[in-house]
């Protein structure tokens, strides 16, 4: 397996089984195990023994900096990133190839989970579509992320191209509303390589696991899981099925479907008469959730599993002087579903589709692409004191979006074939990293797509598509719907409202 557990940590976790489970004897079971391979496949670098110390290229997960954002023509990362951690001793993992393909998607979002640092950067000779759409996610998560970004300058070229007017507004406002974001959050944005580097190299010295030893980690994890499970009948030896569902939910702040459990089980034994009256006793339970919680994605968000081996890295030197506390709107649910995602789109979705469904089913309805008074608007403009439609600023644009998303119990994004959805894709993400009930509907970007009248290039297609699979990645791999159709979309949120 390649892990290197050290004496200490062996040690801790017989100790540790021992009291757990109140026996004697010097060993323990399988699912004892499984956690504790299930932490080491976490652990940094750092608080591994590493055979490998000066091989830090190569390092392709348990690193401590994650490379992001802009790739291929850009060189930064060669030229300036990378001699300067190698000089500071420090592991990173590169995701920049020749061509990039869908399938490096699992790779790269193993080594984003176990990395300490996040460092993007978003480059203007590229679109940092997929980049950015990852930077609004891990910022609403409470990752630790460094954030480099280059403005969009007009008639710019991107890959041999020049962009059109109608492009660089989007991107514009898609990287504005993006660094708002990151602001609303207290984290400051960097204008230069240097300075973003030394600030990681800075953290990285002074970070700590806060007191706690990795020993302590894999300990205090174990006795979190002999906890809910004696909580939930377990002092007798064993709990129901319908129990463990309970007491996953509990320990991963995630939902077990009664389907998932089945076929977990299924696969472990050679039976496949289980009802939910039947019985799983402690070892069986360490080894069912720290599988399933590893399974394709990590999808626990409390302590238990969301902090591992990595160092716990505080940020304070990545903070920034103003706006240095996230934007909080009272948590009043005033809006069953808000219609987000595409504004500028042909399809009438919203009147044809969404709104007569919810409307069936009495739910409320927040649309942002009409006004209260009944006006409808692009997302680039707003009604000033005279009563004329100017260009909104980046804050007020995120601001508008914000406060009904923030009411509303449900989050539909539609991203239609028609539009290149920046934005809308940005907030999806965030609020997915946000742990809110979202729903997407992801359609991607025919070749020869005319937008506003503009013939997109075969890269633009590309490049739009890499952002709508990043997004349908984080998506699917946090357990968020993701459909084509907008109808089913729909019925899903509705589903949602009606469930909750």
């Amino acid at each position: 397996m390649q892990l290197y557990p050290s004496k200490a940590q062996v040690s801790a976790m017989l100790q540790c089984a021992r009291q757990c489970s109140k026996r004697n004897g010097n060993y323990i079971t399988f699912g004892e195990f499984c956690v504790l391979v299930k932490e080491m496949q976490k652990q940094s670098p750092k608080q591994q023994r590493n055979n490998q110390l000066n091989n830090f290229s190569k390092c392709k997960k348990n690193c401590e900096v994650f490379l992001g954002g802009s790739c291929n023509p850009t060189t930064w990362r060669a030229d300036t990133a990378i001699p300067a951690l190698q000089r500071e001793g420090i592991s990173f993992y590169n995701p920049q190839v020749s061509q990039w393909a869908p399938e490096l998607l699992a790779e790269e979002y193993s080594a984003k989970e176990s990395a300490s640092i996040l460092f993007f950067v978003v480059d203007s000779q590229t679109r940092s579509i997929g980049g950015m759409i990852e930077i609004a996610d891990l910022i609403a998560s409470g990752r630790c992320v460094i954030v480099v970004a280059y403005p969009y300058r007009p008639n710019q070229t991107i890959m041999g191209e020049v962009i059109s007017h109608k492009e660089y507004k989007d991107l514009v406002d898609g990287q504005s509303n993006l660094l708002m974001l990151v602001k609303s959050r207290g984290i400051k944005v960097h204008k230069n390589l240097s300075t973003a580097l030394q600030c990681t190299a800075n953290i990285l010295k002074n970070s700590s696991c806060n007191g706690i030893t990795p020993e302590q980690q894999i300990t205090n994890k174990l006795r979190r899981l002999r906890d809910v499970f004696d909580s939930y009948g377990g002092q007798k030896g064993e709990i129901s099925l319908l129990k463990v569902l309970e007491a996953y939910e509990e320990i991963t702040d995630r939902s077990l479907q009664a389907s998932q459990l089945h076929n977990y089980l299924l696969s472990k034994t050679d039976t496949n008469n289980f009802t939910m009256d039947a019985y799983i006793n402690f070892d069986k339970f360490c080894a069912l959730v720290a599988e399933i919680s590893s399974d394709n994605c990590d999808t626990c968000r409390n302590e238990w599993a969301a902090k591992p081996f990595q160092r716990q890295t505080s940020c304070n030197n990545n903070r920034c002087n103003v706006d240095s506390n996230p934007v909080v709107f009272q948590n009043t649910r005033q809006y069953d579903v808000y219609l987000g995602g595409s504004l500028t789109t042909k399809s009438s979705w919203r009147n044809d589709i969404a709104i007569p469904l919810l409307k069936e089913h009495g739910l409320s309805y927040y649309n942002p692409a009409i006004r209260e008074n009944g006006e409808i608007l692009d997302n680039m403009t707003r009604i000033s004191e005279n009563g004329n439609n100017v260009e909104a600023t980046p804050n007020e644009k995120i601001l508008e979006w914000k406060r009904p998303i923030d009411r509303s119990s449900v989050a539909l994004f539609t991203i239609t074939n028609d539009t290149r959805s920046l934005t809308s894709m940005i907030l999806a993400a965030h609020y997915i990293g946000l742990n809110e009930k979202v729903v997407l509907c992801i359609q991607d970007l025919p070749t020869g797509c005319i937008i506003s009248n503009e013939l997109l290039s075969d890269q633009a297609v590309k490049d739009y598509n890499r952002g709508r699979a990043y997004l349908s990645d984080l998506a699917r791999r946090k357990n968020v719907p993701v459909f084509r159709q907008i109808e089913e979309a729909v019925v899903s949120a509705v589903n949602l409202c009606k469930n909750r």
